[in-house]
């Protein structure tokens, strides 16, 4: 790990658009300096502290026993400032991600990622882009901190992003890129509701990648799928079981790329929960459930875990850069839509209009033509009639023509003014429609004329931010590392905070040898503790763990009175 930092804060240093003499004022020259600068940064948690201003009025010897002294506020910040300026945060974030990805899963194996987002608050009166908090239950400025682990919840890495940003936009191109930083393939990933949407199923059906999440929507009866095979139990779930499926309604299957999957208890007809994604062809059905389910021991309560003991949801710096406002924009082009639909269907309804007034028109000259007609021929049935009265020649047959002839007239009149009050009847309906399209239309046009798409807003520079993420990623796998290989048994469950508080702010004193380090901690109170440590203390001695000096060191817990 030590040489990763170094070799990745070297070479970027070395990479920095600077001149060569700003980047050696930027850099830190002196290595023991520049590792006890960043040794406070990536302790503070440990010692009690959450920001570096914190350590203006900090009296601890938490920090002084490592180094004879404790920075200072401003020493430290500086330092922050000039990593930040080097911007060393994303790069250290890969190269400490592929020493993360050896040191837990060696190899070159495929890895099965869990991804999720955190969502930490940024309180600020001035216009900043917003997100849904879900910590707080309101939309509010922030940060959105994408966290990925490994099985078993081992940390792999985080990368600070604005808080507007979609999983379904950065989570595929953030797998290509890592699975080339790591240099193994990437089998799936699993991740919450955020990426079940249709959006996210189709970025990695373009990129022909796999993932595992859940739909979000409630309230899906089993009436709404065709079932794609027969029920069968969930592994390792008895009480449930699980079949794929896919959309009854053929606009929805039309558009869908997921591979749905529904499980439900044994007890129900309904789903009680939807799986989507691409699954790949090895995965078996029945084990859905299960993987999915690994999500809360996995990341959730690894997240919790930050939280708790590594502040993850502190805010360092507040440097910004104004940008366009984007929700600003989005909200724009959003009413744009609904602006559109509007205008088109204000069209429909004018061009429906000028067809039934054409029509209107057509039936009223084809009605005169055929009056016309009508007309015509009655008068000749009339010269007939009376040629043949004044011949004295019989009638009959010539009184039949004309009633016929009356009838025609009459089914002729009868028809155009039906078919004219039916035009008419559309006519009004229609121009109804159509100021109620043209008030829709100015009403939305006038919402969306209340979006200002040339305003500006600040958005917070998240360098500084993406360093100190990479530290508490950092300590989180450090300790994880130690519990999982020095702790004993009994204490291998610790999370972070409980470890701080348990272990190590346990007061005791340190002797500094030129060959070895002795730390000699204070008894504990309760006898499981004492014995715990003690076993703990043995499997770190058996291990030979040296300081960055190649100093043995040696640890042990004082004998309980």
């Amino acid at each position: 790990m030590t040489t990763t930092i170094e070799q990745c804060l070297s070479e970027t240093a070395a990479q920095a658009e600077f001149e060569p003499r700003r980047t050696k004022l930027l850099w830190e020259q002196e290595v023991n300096t520049r590792w006890a600068k960043l040794d406070h940064l990536l302790y503070l948690p440990v010692v009690g502290l959450t920001r570096p201003r914190d350590l203006y009025y900090y009296q601890g010897q938490g920090l002084q026993v490592l180094y004879g002294f404790t920075y200072k506020y401003l020493t430290v910040e500086h330092f922050l400032g000039r990593l930040t300026r080097l911007e060393v945060g994303y790069p250290l974030a890969e190269a400490l991600a592929q020493t993360y990805s050896q040191a837990w899963y060696p190899g070159h194996s495929s890895l099965i990622l869990f991804a999720d987002w955190h969502i930490k608050p940024h309180w600020t009166k001035h216009p900043t882009h917003s997100g849904h908090v879900t910590m707080w239950g309101r939309v509010m400025p922030g940060t959105k901190q994408l966290l990925l682990n490994g099985p078993d919840g081992h940390l792999l890495g985080a990368w600070d992003m604005v808080i507007d940003l979609h999983l379904s936009q950065v989570l595929v191109d953030l797998e290509a890129d890592l699975a080339e930083v790591l240099q193994r393939p990437l089998a799936y990933t699993i991740c919450d509701s955020d990426g079940g949407g249709l959006p996210t199923g189709q970025r990695y059906a373009a990129a022909e990648r796999f993932y595992l999440s859940r739909l979000a929507q409630p309230g899906y009866t089993l009436d709404d799928f065709e079932l794609r095979g027969e029920w069968q139990p969930a592994t390792g779930d008895p009480e449930r079981e699980v079949v794929a499926a896919g959309w009854r309604d053929p606009v929805k299957a039309a558009a869908e790329v997921r591979d749905l999957v529904l499980m439900r208890r044994l007890s129900d007809v309904n789903p009680t929960r939807i799986y989507a994604g691409r699954l790949p062809p090895e995965l078996n059905l029945a084990e859905v459930p299960g993987l999915y389910r690994q999500r809360w021991n996995h990341q959730e309560r690894r997240i919790r875990e930050l939280v708790n003991g590594a502040n993850l949801n502190a805010n360092f710096g507040y440097t910004y850069q104004t940008v366009s406002d984007r929700t600003q924009q989005r909200q724009w082009v959003e009413a744009q839509t609904q602006v559109e639909v509007s205008q088109q269907r204000l069209t429909l309804h004018q061009t429906a209009l000028v067809n039934l007034r054409r029509q209107l028109a057509e039936l009223r000259h084809s009605y005169q033509q055929q009056r016309l007609a009508w007309t015509v021929s009655l008068t000749d049935l009339q010269h007939y009639y009376h040629h043949r009265q004044q011949a004295g020649q019989p009638l009959r047959r010539c009184q039949q023509r004309l009633a016929r002839h009356d009838r025609t007239g009459a089914t002729l009149t009868g028809r155009y003014r039906r078919h004219r009050q039916r035009l008419l009847r559309q006519l009004r309906q229609r121009r109804q429609q159509g100021l109620t399209a043209q008030t829709e239309l100015n009403t939305r046009q006038a919402v969306r004329d209340t979006f200002d798409t040339a305003a500006l807003c600040r958005q917070r520079e998240l360098e500084k931010d993406q360093l100190m993420l990479n530290l508490q990623i950092l300590l989180g796998n450090l300790h994880d590392w130690t519990r999982t290989h020095y702790f004993a048994p009994v204490w291998q469950h610790l999370e972070l905070d409980t470890a701080i508080e348990l272990i190590y702010r346990k007061p005791g004193r340190v002797r500094w040898g030129t060959q070895e380090i002795e730390v000699v901690l204070e008894p504990y109170r309760y006898p499981e503790h004492q014995q715990a440590m003690e076993e703990t203390c043995r499997r770190f001695n058996a291990a030979n763990v040296r300081w960055r000096d190649d100093r043995l060191l040696r640890i042990r817990v004082a004998p309980a009175a």
